[in-house]
C-alpha cells in the first residue's frame, strides 16, 4: 500500500521510545503477556506477530512451552483510525490472519520495499461481518518509515522485513492486530487455554462418539458453515453418522488465539471412519455466551498429505484365490474408494494411458477431476446392481451409482470398460446415464 514521507522532530521520536519503555512490558515482566496468547501447553514451537497500532509498534513472540517476547519493530499501520470496514477507507484490519505467500524484491514495484507477506484478509469472520477491501500485506519500504501513513497495509523498514521472514511460516504463523493490546498474568491466560483445551476435547470425543446431540451443544445457535445454517448443519451430521459405521477424530497441535470477544483455535485433524478418512488443519472461531465457549464457525484446510487409513471394523479372513470376476470387483471398490477419499494420485492410477471420455484424454480427466475434488470436501458413492462380464484382458462393469458431495447429488447408470494393463486392470472407457434416461 501507499505511505506519506515526511520528516519528524528527532525530539518527538525520543520521547516516543521513553513513553514505550514505561508502559510496554518488557521481557522481564515474566508474569505478563498480551491477553491475545492464551497458553495451550502441549502445542508444538511456533511463533506469533502481535501488532498495536495505536504504538506502531509489531512485536513477535516465540512459543516453546511458555511465550517469549523475542523481537519488537517499529511499523506504520492505515492513516484513517479504526478497524477496516470498506475498501479504500485507509484502514488496518483488525482481527486474526495467515500470511499467504513471500515475496522477494525482484517480484515487487519500489513501493514494496525488499519483502511483501500477504494476508488473508478477508478472512472467513470479515466475510461473515460484511467487512469489504483486500491486498492488506505486510511488506518494506525504500523511503523513511512514518507512522500511520498506509492505505491499510502494515510496513516496516527493509531491515526490519527482512528479519521477520525468519520468524514467518506460510498459513501457520498468525499475524495478530488490535488498536491497543492489552496484558494479563501468565497464570490467568493459562488458565482460560485449558479451559478452552477441555471444550475443543469435549467437542471432538462427542464427534467421535457419534454423540449427535453433545456435539451439536459446543455450537451456537447462530452457526453456519458454508451454505448451512445450524438446522443443516445438524442433518449433514446426522446423515454421516448414520453412512459410518465408527469415527475416529484426533486434533494435534492446538493452538488458542483471542482478538477481540473472539478466540480461534487452530488444530491437526486426523478424520478417520471406515469408508472416509481425511488429513487436513481445522479452525475453529469460538466466542463466550453466559456460560461457555461455543463454536460460531469452522473451516478445514487439507494438510495436502496422504489420507490415513480407513477404519477397520474387524479382522477379515485371508482371501482365497480371485477369480477373475472377483479381481474384477475388487478393482472396482478401490477405484470407488480413492474417488469417495479425493485421493487424486490413487484414483488417476486406476485409468489406462490411452483412456478417453467426454472428449478427453488421460491428462484433460485429470486436470477435470482435480478441479472437482478442489471444490468439494467430502463426497459419498455408493454402487449398486453391479454386474460384471470377463472376457480375458477386458472386462465391462455396469451398475447404479449414486453421488453425493458438499455441492453436488445425482444417480444414474455407471458403465466401465476395463483392460488390463501392465498386471492390473484399468479403465479404458467410462460412461454415465441419468436413471431417468437409462430406462
Amino acid at each position: 500500500m501507499r505511505y506519506r514521507i515526511s520528516a519528524r522532530p528527532p525530539i518527538l521520536g525520543w520521547l516516543t521510545f521513553a513513553l514505550l519503555l514505561i508502559f510496554v512490558p518488557s521481557r522481564g515482566a515474566a508474569s505478563q503477556l498480551p491477553a491475545n496468547l492464551l497458553i495451550s501447553p502441549h502445542a508444538s514451537p511456533h511463533h506469533v506477530i502481535l501488532v498495536e497500532k495505536s504504538s506502531q509498534r509489531l512485536f513477535v513472540y516465540r512459543f516453546d512451552g511458555d511465550y517469549e517476547l523475542v523481537a519488537t519493530y517499529n511499523c506504520a499501520t492505515g492513516e484513517n483510525l479504526g478497524d477496516k470496514r470498506v475498501s479504500g477507507d485507509r484502514k488496518t484490519p483488525e482481527g486474526i490472519y495467515f500470511f499467504t505467500k513471500a515475496v522477494g524484491e525482484q517480484y515487487l514495484t519500489s513501493t514494496y520495499g525488499v519483502r511483501a507477506f500477504p494476508m488473508n484478509y478477508p478472512n472467513l469472520m470479515d466475510v461473515r461481518r460484511g467487512k469489504g477491501g483486500n491486498n492488506i500485506w505486510v511488506h518494506g519500504t525504500n523511503e523513511e518509515l512514518e507512522e500511520r501513513s498506509t492505505n491499510g497495509c502494515i510496513v516496516l523498514g527493509n531491515g526490519d522485513v527482512a528479519q521477520l521472514d525468519a520468524y514467518i511460516k506460510l498459513w501457520n504463523t498468525p499475524i495478530i492486530v488490535e488498536e491497543k493490546l492489552k496484558y494479563e498474568d501468565r497464570s490467568t491466560l493459562l488458565h482460560q487455554g485449558q479451559l478452552l483445551l477441555e471444550r475443543i476435547n469435549g467437542w471432538s470425543q462427542a464427534w467421535s462418539q457419534k454423540d449427535l446431540k453433545r456435539y451439536l451443544s459446543y455450537y451456537t445457535s447462530d452457526f453456519r458453515w458454508k451454505n448451512l445454517d445450524l438446522q443443516g448443519w445438524k442433518k449433514k451430521k446426522a446423515w454421516l453418522n448414520q453412512r459410518y459405521k465408527a469415527i475416529s477424530v484426533q486434533l494435534r497441535d492446538i493452538r488458542l488465539f483471542r482478538q477481540g470477544e473472539m478466540v480461534l483455535a487452530t488444530a491437526e485433524e486426523i478424520y478417520r471412519s471406515d469408508r472416509f478418512a481425511s488429513h487436513g488443519f481445522k479452525h475453529l472461531y469460538l466466542v463466550q455466551n453466559s456460560v461457555d465457549w461455543r463454536i460460531l464457525a469452522e473451516e478445514w484446510h487439507s494438510a495436502k498429505r496422504p489420507a490415513p487409513p480407513l477404519l477397520q471394523l474387524a479382522a477379515k479372513p485371508p482371501p482365497a484365490r480371485e477369480t477373475a470376476r472377483e479381481s474384477v470387483r475388487r478393482f472396482v471398490e478401490e477405484w470407488r474408494r480413492a474417488w469417495e477419499q479425493g485421493d487424486l494420485p490413487s484414483y488417476l492410477a486406476c485409468y489406462h494411458p490411452q483412456f478417453r471420455a467426454h472428449n478427453m484424454g488421460l491428462s484433460g480427466w485429470k486436470r477435470y477431476k482435480s478441479q472437482l475434488f478442489g471444490r468439494t470436501s467430502e463426497r459419498v458413492i455408493e454402487l449398486s446392481d453391479v454386474e460384471t462380464e470377463v472376457n480375458d484382458s477386458t472386462a465391462v462393469v455396469i451398475s447404479k451409482q449414486v453421488y453425493r458431495s458438499d455441492i453436488h447429488q445425482d444417480s444414474g447408470l455407471k458403465t466401465l470398460r476395463l483392460r488390463w494393463h501392465r498386471g492390473r486392470w484399468t479403465i479404458y472407457r467410462e460412461t454415465w446415464k441419468p436413471l431417468s434416461d437409462s430406462g
